[in-house]
């Protein structure tokens, strides 16, 4: 045997050696106790990381807008993504190592504690960092396989609170308004109803003197006008939160048309000159926003069309559409007006000597309203002193049975005995005189107590009953009426200066037969006395009256 081969005992043992050092070193893998290896090849050692696979999710982990920790079970940090470390203010290399509670807010460590213990769950919690304020986050924890480690996830809320803050403020905005429109609507509505009944014991006194019927023709006008401007801004309101009801039916959209500019063109004061061309055209719509579209329009167009110009009105069909056209010679839309020209409040002068009026919310309601019914409405103009046109286009539906224009009612009723509860002194003395000039005996009352008071005694047809009354509101009261074995006959009108969908629709549910929004319609007033009365009523000495004050 030579001298240069090696001792078989010698080779055996080097190998178990190695295969000892190799299980020793797949243990030490296998249990998470080496990250790397070095192997020694014919280009050198090369450095194996036996992690390699995680590097996508490490690089995932850093990208995420949640902040991302590892901890020990005693709560120590072993990692901290950058983005955590950008919630506490602090930087990464002072993050980790330390113990997470000392981020979580002093009244939140107890119950994070808790968490800890668990080992998994979703917490709420408060952390802080650099700056003391705390700010809410949401931790979710959980344990890795090896039990000796714990993932956490800190998801900041502080947006999504912000985000929720302020959708509530919003909110809480949005309901102030409408309460202060129902209130100003209300306050408005009272003293117009006293104005608008002195109106009618006017027109019923038969006064014919001049100055007095000039005055009576003023104050008429006047109401309208301030009656007008306060249902237009409710209407906007209504149709922007949803609240409006469409009751839509086919209607002859020429007749419209006609009805319409007669309501003008039947005016003496206008000096503006009207022609109106008209093709038989049907549309699908609610009678009274049809009305309230097509007077808004020419109103805006005599508003803006100075003495002596002229206005075109034109109606035809065109493919499956209506197309109305409303054209004057007026002061025109500027090119900077033009694409505000519907918006919320926008009037095309505001100068004192171009001053015109209104709230500048017709048009807006105007495009909301021939919105909701499915068609479009565009403004045009070559520019200031050239005059304006808009263009509504509508979907013709087949011509069907108009139901025409209604006559007017009958002023004259049948004569009833009221009950008239009404805290306003002005509106009740007004709306007493109306009604007995009418033929009817009245009882009124300042409150609903002093009202109750007059029922067993007066037996009343008809309670006419405001809603906002002192010491019992009008429901309380129309309640009890009811109670009453007479009370359960009677006619109960409510009267009220808010605009309140809910009673128009529904007024059974409340004790009344009827909602009447102030100023009262004497039109109205007078069918309901007509039509509804339920007791008959014995004869009765009429054109007196009893108050009880």
């Amino acid at each position: 045997m030579s001298a240069s081969h090696a001792n078989p005992v010698d080779e055996t043992e080097t190998l178990r050696a190695r295969l000892a050092d190799a299980e020793d070193m797949l243990r030490a893998i296998r249990q998470g106790e080496i990250d790397a290896l070095v192997v020694e090849g014919d280009r050198g050692n090369q450095v194996y990381t036996l992690h390699s696979a995680d590097e996508p999710y490490r690089n995932l982990v850093e990208q995420m807008q949640e902040g991302a920790v590892a901890l020990t079970s005693r709560g120590d940090i072993l990692y901290a993504n950058a983005r955590f470390a950008a919630m506490v203010g602090e930087p990464l290399e002072s993050v980790v190592g330390s113990r997470v509670e000392r981020f979580v807010n002093q009244a939140d460590r107890e119950e994070f504690a808790s968490l800890l213990d668990a080992g998994s769950g979703r917490r709420r919690s408060r952390l802080v960092g650099a700056d003391p304020r705390a700010f809410e986050v949401s931790l979710s924890l959980t344990t890795t396989a090896s039990a000796d480690r714990v993932n956490l996830i800190v998801s900041d809320l502080s947006e999504i609170l912000e985000a929720t803050s302020s959708r509530d403020r919003a909110q809480r905005d949005n309901r102030t308004k409408d309460e202060f429109l129902a209130i100003l609507a209300h306050e408005l509505r009272s003293p117009l109803a006293a104005i608008s009944g002195a109106v009618r014991v006017l027109e019923l006194a038969h006064v014919r003197e001049t100055p007095a019927v000039r005055a009576h023709e003023v104050i008429t006008r006047q109401v309208g006008h301030i009656s007008h401007l306060i249902e237009e801004l409710l209407d906007v309101e209504r149709v922007a939160s949803g609240k409006i009801r469409l009751a839509r039916q086919p209607l002859d959209l020429a007749a419209a048309v006609r009805r319409t500019v007669g309501t003008f063109t039947s005016d003496t004061a206008l000096d503006r000159r009207i022609e109106i061309i008209t093709d038989p055209v049907w549309v699908e719509w609610d009678t009274v926003r049809l009305d309230q579209v097509l007077t808004n329009i020419l109103t805006n167009a005599v508003k803006y069309t100075p003495a002596g110009g002229r206005i075109r009105v034109a109606l035809r069909a065109e493919g499956g559409d209506a197309v109305l056209s409303v054209e004057d010679t007026g002061f025109g839309i500027t090119p900077r007006m033009l694409p505000f020209v519907f918006d919320m409040y926008a009037q095309a002068d505001r100068t004192l000597e171009r001053a015109q009026g209104g709230l500048g919310i017709g048009l807006t309601l105007v495009r909301r309203l021939i919105e909701l019914h499915g068609g479009t409405i565009v403004a045009s103009s070559e520019g200031e002193g050239h005059g304006s046109t808009f263009t509504v286009r509508l979907t013709q539906v087949p011509a069907g049975a108009s139901p025409g224009p209604s006559a007017p009612p009958e002023r004259r009723t049948a004569h009833r005995r009221v009950l008239l509860i009404e805290d306003n002194a002005d509106a009740r003395d007004m709306l007493r005189m109306m009604l007995e000039l009418a033929g009817h005996v009245v009882y009124d009352a300042p409150d609903g107590v002093r009202g109750l008071e007059l029922l067993d005694t007066v037996r009343p047809d008809v309670g006419i009953i405001d809603i906002g009354l002192p010491r019992m509101d009008g429901y309380q009261v129309a309640r009890k009426i009811r109670d009453v074995p007479h009370g359960r006959e009677m006619l109960l009108l409510a009267l009220t200066g808010y605009d309140s969908p809910g009673e128009a629709q529904a007024p059974s549910e409340h004790a009344f037969d009827h909602h009447l929004v102030k100023p009262v319609d004497p039109d109205q007033l007078v069918r309901l006395l007509n039509e509804g009365a339920r007791a008959a009523g014995a004869p009765v000495q009429f054109g007196t009256a009893c108050r009880v004050s």
